[in-house]
Parts: C-alpha cells; structure tokens; sequence
C-alpha cells in the first residue's frame, strides 16, 4: 500500500478505499491509476480517484468500478470494524429486520464522519430509507459536477445485503446540487 496515493480521510478509511479499488483493478493497474495523479496536488480525495478512473476507462466504467470498489470495502470494513460500529452486540443482531436496517445505516453514517469523509444523514420516508450526502463524499461544499456517490452506493448495497442475510434492496441514486440522496426500498426484492 505503500505505494499508493495518500488520502485526505483517516488511515482506516483510506486503507478500505485503496483496499477497495485493489480488488476490482489488481495491483498492476492500482499503480497505473496512482502514477496518473498529480503528486502536488495531494492528499487526494474520493473524487480525484474517480476523476482518474473517468480518464483511464471513461464515466460509465469508472462509476462501476466505484460501485464495486464500495462493495469491497464495505465488506472490509466488516472483518475490521464489526465490533467498533456495534454489528457484534447480541442487541443488533436482534433487532427487528427494518429497525437492523435503519440502525446500521445509522451507525456506518456515523463512523465515516468519524473518519473524515464528511457529514451524512439517515431518514425514513415512506417506503425508503435515505442517506444524505449533501456536500459529496468529501464534505468540501464544493460543488461537483459528478460527486463520488456510486462509492457509497456500492458501500450500501453490500450493507444491505449483509444485513438483511442475503436480500436484495433497490438502491436509486439522486444527484443533488451538492451531494446525493441514496433511497433504499424497504421492501427486498423477492
């Protein structure tokens, strides 16, 4: 890892990102994608990634490796960091299957603002489960044309999936000016 770009949030976070990216690029092409940023610009963000990603393989290959790399470090994060976040309490693990949900979105939104990627916010509308990411992943305020979200939508489908033993939740993504809303159907698909 050692090689690789420095980034801007805590060291646990950017290791699961870098982490992450390595499975679904491998190793020769990490390296490839981290010699294509500029080294004065550093720390980099989630965003400076994806932009690197854009001009290598072009938008619509970039935002599916951002979804998988999520995926991956989401289930990193788990061998890491289950007990820190609270997902090895008899307590959660009992809870009734929406309040799980809602709970564990709950505390992942809470442990990234821990490790700097920023604030994010969890509400219940009717029928979804939203995750605010008003300012992007990178909590800057500054207005992006695309934010990091398919990141972060890659970190959820695999939360619901672990959470709920295997079922799959529709995830839609909403760009905001600054950010995006991630809505997650409450109900699996069957």
């Amino acid at each position: 890892m050692n090689s690789y770009p420095p980034l801007k949030y805590s060291p646990a976070l950017s290791d699961l990102i870098l982490e992450g990216l390595t499975e679904v690029l491998g190793e020769a092409r990490m390296e490839d994608l981290a010699a294509s940023l500029d080294a004065s610009l550093a720390p980099f963000d989630l965003e400076s990634l994806r932009q690197a990603l854009v001009m290598a393989y072009g938008n619509h290959s970039a935002a599916g490796m951002m979804v998988r790399a999520g995926r991956a470090a989401f289930s990193r994060l788990l061998l890491r960091y289950a007990a820190e976040l609270g997902f090895e309490e008899q307590t959660f693990r009992l809870l009734a299957p929406r309040r799980k949900m809602l709970t564990a979105l709950q505390r992942l939104a809470n442990w990234l603002g821990i490790q700097g990627a920023g604030e994010f916010e969890v509400g219940v509308e009717e029928g979804y489960w939203q995750w605010y990411d008003r300012a992007g992943f990178e909590g800057a305020g500054i207005p992006r044309l695309w934010p990091a979200c398919p990141f972060l939508l890659g970190m959820l489908q695999e939360l619901t999936y672990w959470v709920s033993s295997g079922r799959v939740y529709p995830i839609r993504e909403k760009d905001l000016p600054q950010g995006c809303v991630l809505e997650i159907t409450q109900k699996p698909l069957d």
